[in-house]
């Protein structure tokens, strides 16, 4: 899946193409330039009229390029902030999930082993106990998900970057989720250690469960932090583009219709006096 950066260089690049082939102001020149009329005077005008003709078609161009433009942008911006509240959404249900988990198992009785005729072990965990590990797992697989989408879209804009710097903070506490049975990369990601996250939970389940809502707590804050800048993460157009877009507007709206207009009639009664 292209990361929104990536689409966003799509998008830049459509416009900066159409700049650079022509398409955008350099037939345009053609319509508002003097063309020196040297001949007779129908001569001229049909001249003119060709002129502004071939204008008109580069002038259709730069609005269709506008046009592919601003909605490459929107798409964008949509599937941006989409994949956002998501993310967002999805790591302040896992962590409040944490926060209300039990994490009292039953102990060492949460663990049956029993031996196979084959001389194999099988072992089966409480359903309590299996309840307790998915929710450890969930909020691991959605933390990792937030740090993946600001590291994939860090170059989107300043802010997304401090954001990634933000969620990868757990490296800072990493021995003391090691400790439970979660290890964390130097990235900030969550890999788990079941064996040794199961013998966390059934020997000291207060410990396990102190460490994790501090964990839910952490991300919970984080996530506030980054919702509320939520509106300012994705560059708007005017950021994106620049002064070059209104230009572009300008050369492609019924204000260069009137110019066009004007210039040809300008054209016509040079000519005739």
């Amino acid at each position: 899946m292209p990361t929104i950066s990536n689409m966003l260089g799509g998008t830049y690049s459509l416009y900066k193409n159409a700049q650079q082939n022509g398409t955008l102001f350099n037939s345009s020149k053609a319509l508002i330039s003097n063309t020196g009329a040297t001949a007779s005077m129908f001569n001229n005008f049909y001249s003119s009229q060709s002129s502004a003709a071939s204008a008109a078609s580069g002038i259709g161009e730069v609005s269709a390029n506008v046009r592919s433009l601003l909605s490459s942008y929107d798409e964008t911006s949509k599937t941006f902030y989409s994949e956002f509240d998501s993310a967002m959404s999805n790591l302040k249900d896992s962590a409040a999930a944490i926060k209300r988990m039990d994490f009292n198992v039953g102990g060492a009785s949460a663990v049956t082993t029993t031996e196979n005729e084959d001389g194999t072990t099988t072992t089966k965990k409480s359903e309590a106990l299996v309840s307790a590990l998915k929710a450890v797992e969930q909020l691991a697989s959605d933390y990792n998900d937030a740090i993946d989408f600001f590291s994939d879209n860090g170059e989107v804009s300043k802010r997304m970057g401090r954001l990634e710097s933000l969620f990868a903070d757990t490296t800072y506490r990493s021995g003391q989720y090691d400790s439970i049975g979660l290890k964390v990369d130097g990235s900030g990601k969550f890999s788990i250690d079941e064996d040794k996250l199961t013998k966390a939970i059934t020997e000291d389940p207060d410990k396990v469960s102190r460490v994790l809502s501090g964990l839910a707590d952490k991300a919970e804050g984080h996530v506030d932090v980054a919702t509320s800048q939520r509106d300012r993460l994705f560059p708007s157009v005017n950021d994106m583009f620049g002064s070059q877009l209104s230009t572009a507007s300008v050369y492609t709206g019924s204000a260069y219709a009137r110019m066009s207009g004007y210039g040809n009639v300008g054209n016509l009664l040079n000519m005739m006096f």
